[in-house]
């Protein structure tokens, strides 16, 4: 399980992608991002592995949140996570699309990303002991591709890490501003994050329900560990070359200064391994999202019953997992603007399984697995809600838009369950005919 977990994070592309993108944002800075960042993503796995034992199921934190703070903030957040999921899963096709055109330049970057979901859709129709061996060998891969990078940083020169953690700077030379280092550590957090994915494969899980907690609390704190450290190391080798941070990619700029040609282009072939594995894991995963949507009626009824399939041999639930396919190839048509849109402005997850704890401990409920340091947990997880609201409002050409977008969606799934409620509630109490 813990590979699957892994897998669906991809150390490497959170490394690649968003260890360049952070290091445009921020500079130096990044260095400090993914250790604020990793040490946070670790910490708030805890609340995902108590949510998750308190309520477990393919769902992941939708039955918890159906529990503790009822079935239309669930439904909410269950259309609000299809509503970035899918662009998500997208996004990396795109990506990986864009890494095959580098070593082939003639390869049609849509339908490379079209294959792409094919092939890691039915992959991930199989069953969970042949999706893990799968993606465990791609993980192998990833981490022989970190461990390279980190070995060719760690032999260049470099500036103290503690030097630069104290006194980050940007690509020009100037200091790094505090509200920058604020977005990317919230970037550092949503990279170093993913401990929710344990929560989709409970129901598959050896051991069930009773281990999730510490399974969970497990991936959280080894996933922001595998991501944040190799940035640790990276970072003061790049702050002694500055010219660098402002290259299109900052850091397979600096495999091509410091490495061979032919180490670079092997930690390359990593990277296409590591987002086709991440694209599988994700699959899988949201399959059993909407595997668990369909089978609580959650879905309008053809896509319910589809979603309900499950294969009969290793019951994996491949009709889920063609929906979620096919909303993916679909989500690729849309452009890059609304791709960023779509998966940018998510600030409710924590912020929605803090509440639901806090409502929990008020209960008295008891728990498989409780997470510790109660309520300071809760409360610094609505501390992280509140300052990433204020940073995607801030961000007038991304943030805003994803912000109305993501919450809208929220808004109309919570209110079309209310809707649903109070007509079948008319309809009970109406006077039968004669």
């Amino acid at each position: 399980m813990l590979l699957l977990v892994l897998s669906a994070v991809s150390p490497v592309m959170s490394v690649y992608v968003g260890g360049s993108a952070v290091l445009h944002l921020a500079g130096t800075g990044a260095a400090l991002a993914f250790l604020a960042g990793g040490i946070l993503a670790a910490l708030f796995a805890l609340l995902y592995a108590e949510l998750g034992s308190r309520r477990p199921g393919a769902g992941g934190v939708y039955p918890g949140l159906a529990a503790l703070l009822g079935p239309g903030v669930a439904q909410g957040y269950m259309f609000m996570t299809l509503v970035t999921a899918m662009p998500l899963i997208a996004f990396s096709a795109l990506g990986l699309a864009g890494y095959l055109r580098v070593l082939f330049p003639a390869l049609p970057q849509l339908p490379a990303a079209l294959a792409a979901i094919a092939a890691a859709a039915g992959i991930a129709m199989c069953n969970i002991r042949t999706g893990a061996l799968v993606t465990g060998l791609f993980l192998g891969v990833e981490l022989a591709a970190l461990a390279v990078l980190m070995w060719v940083a760690a032999a260049q020169p470099a500036i103290p890490l503690m030097t630069v953690i104290a006194a980050p700077v940007m690509a020009d030379g100037t200091a790094t501003g505090i509200g920058v280092l604020a977005l990317a550590v919230l970037a550092g957090l949503f990279w170093c994050g993913g401990a929710v994915y344990a929560l989709y494969f409970v129901e598959e899980m050896q051991g069930g329900a009773a281990t999730l907690g510490p399974v969970t609390a497990r991936a959280g704190a080894i996933s922001a560990l595998v991501i944040a450290m190799p940035m640790l190391v990276l970072v003061p080798a790049l702050a002694a070359r500055p010219a660098l941070l402002g290259a299109q990619s900052p850091i397979a700029a600096f495999l091509g200064a410091a490495a061979t040609p032919a180490v670079a282009q092997a930690v390359s072939a990593g990277v296409i391994a590591a987002v086709f594995n991440a694209l599988i894991a994700t699959i899988m995963a949201f399959a059993r999202m909407v595997h668990a949507m369909g089978r609580d009626g959650a879905l309008p009824g053809p896509a319910a019953g589809l979603a309900k399939r499950l294969s009969r041999r290793g019951h994996a639930p491949w009709g889920a997992t063609l929906i979620v396919a096919a909303l993916s190839g679909g989500a690729t048509l849309l452009g890059e603007r609304w791709l960023l849109i779509l998966t940018s402005g998510n600030a409710a997850d924590y912020l929605l399984i803090a509440l639901a704890l806090i409502a929990a401990r008020r209960l008295g409920e008891p728990s498989p697995y409780a997470a510790p340091l109660h309520p300071f947990l809760p409360a610094l997880a609505l501390a992280v809600s509140a300052a990433a609201v204020l940073s995607y409002w801030l961000d007038a050409e991304t943030g805003r838009p994803s912000l109305f977008v993501i919450t809208g969606a929220f808004a109309a799934a919570w209110s079309s369950w209310h809707l649903r409620r109070r007509s079948s509630m008319v309809n009970a109490v109406k006077p039968k005919g004669p």
